[in-house]
């Protein structure tokens, strides 16, 4: 059986008015949760309108071609003006949103300019007329980027900058090749939300590859090596020594087996006071890289992970490979969470629910004496009502907003698939994910640093090129620059090829902070400003969608507790007219 695909869809939205004006629900924001609210509430037969000041989906899941991307960079990098008092009812979505995201970082690389395109550049600047020499872009509005992103250009570094413009250019040109997530996640084969997917009909609207490799980054190499992360890999991978292989293979097994009824197995006695490295080790005899390997790599916790998290995830781990192929693991294909969110906003608005993209906000409406939100109003003064608000982050007062963690981010593009150290051997596969663990060369002493690979069969870059996303919630915000360098740097192989000799080379890298803020946690130190507002938290940094849709189903149980199913079987669908 296949992943669950039945093409792929674009909702669009307007930005007009609509003519309803009262609803049951109003939905802020067209995040990952705040969509599968909208999508489970219209499905339920409620009265929705989402709305959200951007005019692309995804909040703070968005997914960008590359010029949206610099358009992001250039409006993060603007500064702070907004001041926002205490109690103020008004909406400053655009302040909020650029205050989520800190040092971004986008550059843009090229070789060296040929000989004669030297001369050319040097007659230009010595009759003073440079600017002459920049490509013009296929459409009149990019120009506008390409002077702002080389704001600082003059006559002195031309010659230096012509390369790299160019390639900026090239890449606005081929803006929409480009599916570039800044939350990048990949779907677990057997999450809950695989399980909606299928049920629900929403899966229809989406398409997945299935992920078959995984690599972690290994400290004598300074290179990634393939884990042997199923029965397959285990035979064929030449790393692991023969009676590792069969440790290894009796683990899995017992892993696979688990299940709740398994607390007098005489392998999990006396273990409630032991770390899972330490089960590993006297249970199975198992240390050193191949723990590693499967305590950060397969299972996704770390070395203080209790017995029962570290087997309850590698369980769902082995549980979840085979099923639409050899890996455990979906990458949604047009982007992740962004893409997800898109398809329960088409099926909101096949169950009726309202769309209005791109439309700025004014304010709340409370009514002074319930303490109740009884709507919004535009910048337009439009007012629409709602018996209840659902809301991502930033559509709050910035001073209500509840104290924030973060994680680092990195967006490396090349032109070279990053191989593992055996790259006869074991070359990775064109979808992967990878994990640096702590203590590894990059740096990061305090948490690992995890890192999904793409190709243009995920629809995320051109044809020949490669994304590999990084981030980490390392306090360090130098880990990732390093990681990057190091997975740059040219492996020996143990085997002779021409290709050997072929370096890596940078296309884009982008780097930044992100900020991570869970309403659930934060419920018991943190008050709403108003009643009857339901909130949504920011993206976490795990790999998979888990907690993102626990999140929501618990929050559609809370906004509708009694005789409703969450996203019931798919019926008869209503006609679609798009």
């Amino acid at each position: 059986m296949g992943p669950p695909t039945i093409g792929y869809s674009n909702l669009m939205a307007t930005n007009t008015t609509s003519k309803e004006t009262s609803f049951d629900y109003i939905v802020l924001g067209t995040g990952l949760i705040e969509s599968i609210l909208a999508g489970s509430l219209a499905r339920v037969g409620k009265k929705v309108l989402h709305l959200d000041s951007h005019q692309n989906y995804g909040g703070n899941w968005s997914v960008f071609g590359f010029r949206e991307l610099v358009q992001w960079h250039l409006e993060r990098n603007k500064g702070d003006t907004a001041e926002i008092k205490e109690g103020d009812l008004s909406i400053d979505y655009e302040y909020n949103y650029a205050s989520n995201f800190r040092n971004v970082e986008l550059q843009v690389y090229n070789t060296n300019l040929a000989s004669s395109e030297g001369e050319n550049t040097r007659s230009a600047i010595e009759e003073g007329s440079y600017k002459e020499l920049i490509p013009k872009t296929l459409f009149a509005q990019d120009q506008q980027l390409v002077d702002a992103h080389f704001s600082d250009l003059t006559h002195e570094n031309i010659s230096e900058k012509l390369p790299q413009i160019r390639t900026f250019v090239e890449l606005l040109n081929k803006s929409r090749s480009y599916n570039l997530d800044t939350t990048p996640k990949l779907l677990g084969t057997r999450e809950d939300l695989v399980e909606t997917l299928i049920r629900s009909g929403v899966g229809r609207y989406l398409e997945f590859k299935n992920v078959d490799d995984i690599f972690i980054f290994d400290k004598a190499s300074r290179a990634l090596e393939k884990v042997p992360s199923s029965k397959e890999d285990v035979f064929t991978n030449k790393s692991v020594s023969l009676i590792e292989k069969r440790k290894l293979m009796k683990f899995l097994t017992f892993a696979m087996e688990l299940n709740e009824q398994q607390e007098d197995n005489p392998l999990l006695q006396n273990t409630e006071d032991m770390s899972y490295c330490q089960f590993l080790q006297e249970k199975f005899k198992i240390t050193g890289k191949l723990q590693e390997a499967i305590v950060y790599a397969i299972a996704l916790v770390d070395e203080k992970a209790s017995v029962k998290e570290g087997l309850d995830s590698t369980h769902r781990f082995v549980q979840s490979m085979g099923r639409f192929g050899k890996g455990a693991y979906l990458c949604p294909l047009y982007g992740g969470a962004s893409e997800i969110a898109q398809a329960f906003c088409r099926v909101c608005a096949v169950y009726g629910g309202i769309y209005i993209l791109n439309q700025p906000l004014d304010r709340f409406v409370v009514d002074k004496e319930t303490g109740e939100c009884t709507g919004i109003i535009t910048k337009e003064g439009q007012e629409y009502k709602c018996s209840q608000l659902i809301t991502g982050m930033d559509y709050l007062n910035a001073s209500s907003l509840p104290i924030r963690d973060g994680h680092t981010g990195a967006i490396l593009v090349t032109d070279t698939r990053l191989e593992s150290r055996d790259a006869k051997q074991y070359l990775a596969e064109p979808l992967s994910y990878c994990v640096f663990p702590p203590g590894s060369e990059a740096g990061n002493t305090d948490e690992p640093i995890y890192g999904i690979q793409q190709n243009d069969e995920s629809m995320a870059c051109l044809r020949g090129q490669y994304v590999t996303y990084l981030w980490t919630a390392s306090k360090d915000d130098s880990v990732l620059k390093k990681a990057v360098d190091l997975l740059m740097e040219k492996k020996p192989t143990v085997t002779e090829d021409e290709d050997n000799n072929r370096e890596f080379t940078k296309l884009i890298t982008v780097y930044y902070d992100q900020y991570v803020r869970n309403a659930q946690s934060l419920q018991a130190s943190w008050k709403p400003p108003f009643k009857n507002v339901v909130v949504c938290s920011d993206p976490d940094v795990s790999l998979d969608f888990r907690s993102a849709f626990a999140e929501a189903k618990s929050l559609f149980s809370q906004c509708e507790p009694v005789d409703a199913e969450f996203m019931p079987a798919a019926e008869q669908e209503p006609e679609d007219e798009d």
